[in-house]
């Protein structure tokens, strides 16, 4: 069971690995040059006719295809990234027995058992 109320996977995780992947859906070259030109972007902005070819560094729909596999692969290496560190985390917090509350706070509300007081008015 994933405990998740504030929808954090869905939002961070979720939307942001599709954001990056749609910069190698999307991506034409006016946008992309900044990133793949290095030290001449400036040139390339200022003149776009100096920057060499960086047919590839665009979207897939623009005809390029290196630019996606590059977004792909960064998706997938911070997804092992996070997984790696969270796992390490949430085992030393399993093993110091402090990951979850009793079921006794847990079933009182952590407003009330470690608060003092509801979060909620319910009159």
């Amino acid at each position: 069971k994933i405990d998740d109320p504030l929808d954090a996977y869905a939002v961070h995780g979720a939307c942001g690995g599709w954001g990056v992947i749609a910069v190698g859906i999307f991506g034409s070259n006016n946008y992309i040059t900044m990133g793949w030109a290095g030290a001449e972007s400036v040139t390339c902005i200022a003149d776009p006719t100096q920057c060499g070819p960086l047919e590839a560094y665009q979207g897939i729909i623009y005809g390029g295809g290196t630019l996606l596999g590059a977004q792909i692969a960064a998706v997938c290496i911070e997804t092992l990234w996070v997984a790696t560190l969270s796992l390490m985390m949430f085992y030393a917090l399993k093993f110091a027995g402090i990951l979850r509350v009793s079921e006794e706070v847990e079933m009182a509300g952590m407003d009330v058992s470690k608060h003092g007081g509801s979060a909620y008015s319910t009159a």
